[in-house]
């Protein structure tokens, strides 16, 4: 009998063509043999080239130095991991610490520590002038130049529905603390703090006409139900490997609606029985968790899907004042301002420090994600890198020795489980010409080239 074969591009039709995209499986390759990757793709398995992903993750304030450095240059069993990287224990092969990296193209030109800061963290370069108003009297423009995000985009994620995701938690306003990810100069690229908005973007059209949350659930659901009966017709035809990959990924997009779903509040006040499934509220601190798990599980479904390759998610303002009391009843006070008073005071120290290793944990969840996804012989984690930036070293604006951590080998092109400090201090730029290459995007330089030496030393495999 010819074996059945699926395009690369084959989807699960829903409720008016809407489209929930499959991932790899093996009935899209030509032959069970591995095929070789390139720098563009990552691990092959089941004569599928496997496409590398990109993920930024931008944590604002900076952090507590002496709480995030490991005690060693080997991370083999996790022990070495500081307080703040504790919660990335069970990943510690999967990591690189960067030593001695700091953003000099953020010392000079137009704006306050922040805007610099963030302005320039994907960029690398000087900000353009402009009345963003920051503080001591100081302003500046948007950056002046293409995101590391995009520029990857440009190369990999041009066939892709999506050619990057911008997703956000808690970021508001329209000025440089709140982008990170710009097209070009002055071209910011605002992110999408909804995951409702953001799941009926990826997964389906699911525009109904209306903002009421009933009709909006009612319709997701509605479209599921005639997706799962496409895939009952599918899923006849695949092999056992392929069909417990494609049940898992169905399990893991019902997973990510069901909680949608729960968080749909009535708009009623008679309806008063569901008040223990409450909204949501994507501007709510007290959400912020259940948002940060959404917004990574919708990065890891869209890589699982092929719907892009390229994503960032954003975590609150530059210079947020958002008091994260979700992490215990003394934080009373907001993230910047707490920042600015520094570690000195051991309590204000420990608050930080908890502070950061919460972001941490959101690093671990997402690569755990990744791992949980089957692809070829390995998972899709295997074929990404991902990038955890800060606009800061510490919470008084120290630009130098920034807190630099890299998840996952882009396809078995770095060499990690490891802290590297680099020999002498060099710019975040060769970090971000490293990424490029890590992506199979040949470039000379990244930012402002005055600032570029070329790839950091002592990272790849």
């Amino acid at each position: 009998m010819k074996p059945f074969r699926l395009s690369r591009r084959a989807v699960l039709r829903g409720l008016g063509g809407a489209a929930l995209a499959l991932p790899f499986l093996e009935a899209m390759g030509c032959s069970r043999e591995h095929a070789p990757a390139s720098e563009e793709t990552g691990r092959a398995g089941f004569g599928v080239e496997f496409p590398k992903r990109f993920v930024v993750l931008y944590t604002p304030n900076g952090t507590v130095p002496p709480d995030f450095w490991p005690s060693s240059s080997t991370l083999r069993n996790g022990e070495e991991l500081s307080p703040i990287l504790a919660p990335l224990k069970d990943h510690n092969e999967d990591l690189l610490v960067l030593g001695n990296v700091s953003a000099l193209s953020a010392l000079v030109g137009p704006g306050d520590a922040h805007q610099k800061g963030t302005g320039q963290c994907l960029t690398a370069r000087a900000m353009q002038e402009g009345d963003f108003p920051g503080d001591a009297g100081l302003s500046c423009g948007w950056a002046d130049g293409i995101s590391l995000d995009q520029e990857i985009a440009s190369h990999i994620g041009t066939k892709n529905k999506f050619p990057s995701l911008e997703l956000g938690v808690l970021v508001h306003g329209a000025n440089v603390g709140a982008r990170i990810a710009y097209r070009g100069p002055a071209q910011p690229l605002p992110p999408e703090n909804s995951p409702y908005a953001a799941f009926d973007r990826l997964f389906s059209d699911l525009s109904v006409g209306s903002d009421d949350a009933a009709r909006k659930t009612e319709q997701r659901r509605a479209v599921l139900g005639k997706v799962y009966a496409d895939y009952d017709r599918l899923r006849k035809r695949l092999g056992a490997a392929d069909r417990e990959k494609l049940d898992g990924h169905l399990a893991s997009v019902e997973d990510i609606a069901s909680r949608l779903d729960r968080g749909s509040a009535p708009t009623s006040e008679a309806c008063a029985a569901p008040v223990l499934t409450p909204d949501v509220d994507v501007d709510r601190v007290a959400s912020m968790p259940e948002l940060c798990k959404l917004q990574l599980d919708l990065i890891a479904m869209s890589f699982a899907c092929d719907l892009t390759r390229v994503a960032s998610l954003h975590f609150t303002n530059s210079a947020t004042a958002k008091v994260l009391s979700f992490l215990g009843q003394d934080i009373t006070e907001g993230h910047h301002p707490m920042a600015h008073n520094g570690y000195a005071d051991p309590v204000n120290r420990e608050r930080l420090s908890r502070i950061s290793r919460f972001y941490a944990s959101q690093l671990a969840y997402l690569i755990s994600k990744l791992k949980s996804m089957p692809e070829g012989d390995g998972s899709v984690f295997d074929n990404t890198v991902i990038f955890w930036t800060n606009e800061h070293a510490d919470g008084n604006h120290l630009r130098k020795n920034i807190p630099y951590v890299l998840a996952g080998s882009a396809g078995r092109h770095f060499k990690t489980g490891r802290y590297v400090i680099q020999p002498k201090e060099v710019a975040h730029n060769d970090l971000l010409l490293s990424l490029l290459h890590a992506m199979g995007v040949e470039a000379e330089s990244f930012g402002d080239p005055s600032y570029c030496a070329g790839p950091l030393t002592g990272l790849t495999a």
